[in-house]
């Protein structure tokens, strides 16, 4: 492809802002700027050490990329999903729920960290000089001077600046996006042009941390060990009132030498969010957990920085009115994209974070393509198809599978028969009821417009379906009356 001179500056450098400064290298770009606030690319904040599954919806991006094959040596493939469930007197139980479905392809659980390293290798080992990676530094705003040209100010940790003059900005940083709030503070931009449209979710409000572990760790009970780091496990709590029920989700590693992200996940008022020193956190987890010997596997450190750490809060589903911006006026013009999630971010329900941000450069490099290189073009085709698919991707988040963090046990209850019906009902008559919703969303050949429409018209034909069936029961009372 021939070189192309315009100038990019990429705001965060997290899967997504690696992902596109890889993809505009491949498109010829010759001056790719990413700003990163992390110090380094191996400083990794431990509040951020998520799991990902990158399923086929992400991959589509790598694949283009030709990265995907990096996946095998820095996550663990998987098709369906097996669960070892241990309990608190240490038996074991291993089951698949039919959640997955089974027509989806390969997936990969990875953590933030792998995956991290993983895009940085890739840029590493790519970058012929056209992409300066800046990491601690930070993004400043926005400036129109008296030449009436758009720049980005951006500073180092010391507080020392640079000034860009580039033809594209994306922000790629996040819910709390400082690229998308300089942009909403731009002069004549209307006040809720960047408005972040919320929903209420039954999972907004939940609160997380993130707790290490070995990638096996001994069990005490009727089984000697989780010994198999490429299993995910289920460790569950002796507890069962809802102020200290828990369970400790640790998801497969790659390298058994490396630690598991445990989630665990709760409502605010858990009592585990109460306690403020190391040694109250081992001997409560030791009580809420006897098939564990806590102590050896949660070192001091350990304890010590999950009680310091802020947990974290799921954010409501929500989506930025625009995606786009044009700042500027004839030849001094500076456009703006939001990718991920500072254009869409929700609770992680589906699964959908790392993907849906990773398919929106899919789709922006499938405009880029067809655009022939006309910014303006491409920036406004870009909104038209992304706004109508972030809200439906925002509603389905917001109402497919919210109680899966067990937190509401009734609700959850219901979700999950009202699951299995569906599922049951669209094994006999497929050609009249879908597949439930959570496993439409695996479909990485559907957009989360057609998800949506599919998901109305089923819920549609079943409340028929049970409008019918109490129809018929009442006519079989009357009749033998």
């Amino acid at each position: 492809m021939t070189p192309d001179n315009r100038q990019i500056v990429i705001s965060g450098g997290g899967p997504s802002g690696l992902a596109a400064a890889l993809l505009f290298a491949d498109l010829g770009w010759e001056d790719i700027v990413l700003v990163e606030r992390r110090q380094s690319p191996g400083d990794f904040e431990k509040n951020k050490a998520f799991n990902y599954q990158i399923d086929p919806r992400g991959q589509k991006l790598l694949k283009r990329l030709e990265i995907n094959r990096m996946l095998d040596e820095y996550g663990v493939a998987n098709r369906g999903f097996t669960l070892t469930s241990i309990g608190p007197d240490g038996e074991a139980s291993l089951t698949s729920p039919p959640i997955i479905d089974p027509d989806r392809e390969t997936s990969y659980w990875t953590t933030r960290r792998n995956f991290l390293e993983m895009m940085y290798r890739a840029v590493a080992e790519r970058n012929d000089g056209r992409i300066r990676l800046l990491y601690d530094h930070s993004f400043q705003g926005i400036t129109l001077d008296a030449d009436e040209i758009p720049r980005v100010t951006i500073s180092d940790g010391n507080g020392a600046k640079q000034i860009f003059q580039p033809d594209l900005l994306l922000a790629c940083d996040g819910l709390v996006s400082q690229a998308r709030q300089s942009l909403a503070q731009w002069p004549g931009m209307a006040p809720d042009y960047f408005e972040m449209i919320q929903y209420p979710s039954a999972s907004t409000g939940l609160t997380y941390k993130v707790l290490n572990l070995p990638a096996c760790f001994p069990v005490q009970g009727k089984i000697d060990a989780a010994d198999d780091h490429r299993m995910t496990y289920s460790i569950v709590s002796r507890h069962t009132n809802p102020g200290d029920a828990m369970a400790l989700f640790a998801f497969p590693v790659t390298d058994p030498g490396h630690p598991r992200s445990v989630n665990i996940i709760r409502a605010a008022d858990h009592n585990l969010w109460k306690i403020d020193n190391a040694d109250d956190l081992i001997a409560y987890l030791q009580d809420a957990f006897p098939q564990l010997d806590i102590s050896e596997i949660v070192s001091r450190a350990e304890a010590e920085d999950f009680v310091k750490i802020e947990a974290g809060r799921f954010p409501a589903p929500q989506h930025a009115r625009h995606v786009h911006a044009k700042i500027g006026q004839g030849h001094n013009v500076m456009h703006c994209l939001l990718i991920g999630d500072a254009a869409h971010a929700f609770p992680p329900d589906l699964g959908l974070g790392v993907n849906s941000a990773l398919e929106d450069l899919f789709v922006l490099d499938d405009i880029l393509a067809s655009a022939g290189g006309n910014l303006e073009e491409v920036c406004h085709t870009y909104e038209k198809q992304r706004l109508p698919n972030n809200a439906s991707l925002t509603r389905l988040v917001q109402t497919v599978a919210p109680y899966q963090y067990n937190h509401k046990p009734w609700h959850f209850r219901k979700w999950l028969l009202m699951f299995m019906i569906q599922l049951g009902l669209n094994r006999i008559m497929p050609w009249l009821i879908d597949k439930p919703t959570f496993q439409l969303t695996q479909n990485h050949d559907l957009d989360f417009v057609e998800i949506e429409r599919r998901q109305k018209k089923s819920r549609s034909t079943l409340m028929l379906l049970g409008a019918a069936l109490t129809a018929a029961l009442l006519f079989g009372l009357v009749a033998l009356f």
